[in-house]
């Protein structure tokens, strides 16, 4: 595919790999010394991205409105999702597979055009909407980690006023969030902190000092409150909890307009709607869903280890995977997905013509 086949688009790049099914949207302007973008990978309109290297990883989604100077190299795995009116100054930002930013990222406030602005982010994450990273020094954050909304990270803290001569401090030290650590609603992490792999920070917590692994902490400033001993589920809590699980989802599906009936016997059910019919069978020994469109190839999702998923999904199978993930039953796939919208909302989307879409997804 060539730069020329993006109309209302500004590509400017000294070398270009273009994949099949990439999209760029009216008004966006790309600017790269070397520019990658895999199969699939779509960046919105009205999006500013310039960087000496641009990597979007197959099925990587840039949102519109993102505005991205990042000097050395910016990395988009496989997969991922900048949602719309990201914001972006460092010198590389580098963001892992499956994983999820939400709307108005913010990464820089203030001094990140500097050696050691650099932001690295795993796999198979999730960040809210509204997220700081302040990156003066560097972020580091691991795989499978969960920011909420309105997490500020700071890498430095000083004030005029306050000078070192007079006594006072002066902070500048990079910021490390391991394996699957939570930080709640609004909470706050100050330059020079580790916070273990595994633990939760309180919503409105403030942590000024490093954390130890698997750990609930609160406060301001934070400090642990107690160890977290998460149990393992049995084969029988886990049969119990797919079998809850399908019987959450098939609910949210009738509520989007799907009609939904028990087959006899009570181990599978008949779905229709939207143009479409499928059968929906739990195998509650093998832990597994099969989904079997009419006219259509199945397919199966495993929920024993590790999680799985064998076959082509079409639009409900995306959308029972998307109702897994917010379960925290996290499927790999090599595309996005999205839910289904419900009725009564797709109505206001075009006149309708939103049906069979969703918001984009890990």
């Amino acid at each position: 595919m060539a730069i020329a086949e993006f109309p209302g688009a500004d590509v400017r790049a000294g070398r270009a790999r273009i994949g099949r099914g990439v999209r760029i949207g009216e008004g966006t302007v790309i600017v790269a010394d070397d520019l990658v973008l895999a199969e699939g990978a779509v960046v919105g309109p009205g999006c500013d991205l310039r960087s000496a290297c641009l990597e979007l990883g197959a099925g990587a989604q840039v949102g519109a409105g993102g505005r991205w100077w990042v000097a050395d190299s910016a990395r988009l795995g496989a997969g991922s999702v900048v949602d719309g009116g990201s914001d972006a100054v460092c010198r590389e930002l580098t963001v892992g597979q499956g994983t999820y930013l939400g709307q108005r990222l913010r990464i820089g406030a203030g001094a990140t055009m500097e050696e050691r602005s650099i932001v690295r982010i795993g796999d198979g994450c999730q960040i809210a909407p509204d997220v700081t990273l302040n990156c003066t020094e560097p972020v580091l954050i691991g795989d499978q980690v969960g920011i909420s909304a309105e997490v500020a990270v700071f890498t430095h803290g000083y004030h005029a006023g306050h000078p070192v001569r007079d006594g006072h401090g002066a902070s500048f030290a990079g910021v490390e969030l391991a394996d699957a650590v939570w930080l709640g609603f609004r909470s706050v992490v100050l330059p020079g902190v580790r916070v273990g792999e595994g633990t939760v920070v309180a919503a409105s917590a403030t942590v000024t000092r490093t954390l130890p692994a698997g750990v609930l902490a609160a406060g301001v400033p934070a400090v642990v409150k107690r160890e977290l001993r998460p149990q393992a589920l049995d084969e029988r809590g886990r049969r119990e909890a797919v079998a809850a699980l399908v019987a959450a989802w098939l609910e949210r599906l009738a509520f989007k307009g799907l009609r939904v009936c028990e087959q006899p016997g009570g181990a599978g059910w008949d779905v229709s709607g939207r143009g479409g019919g499928w059968q929906v069978l739990l195998d509650t020994v093998a832990v597994s869903v099969e989904l079997r469109p009419r006219g259509g190839s199945a397919a199966v999702f495993s929920f024993a280890e590790p999680l799985a998923v064998v076959g082509v999904l079409d639009e409900v199978g995306h959308d029972l995977r998307d109702f897994c993930r917010r379960a925290t039953w996290l499927f790999p796939y090599e595309a996005n997905s999205r839910g289904l919208v419900p009725e009564r909302f797709a109505r206001l989307l075009d006149g309708g013509a939103g049906a069979g879409h969703g918001r984009d997804s890990r």
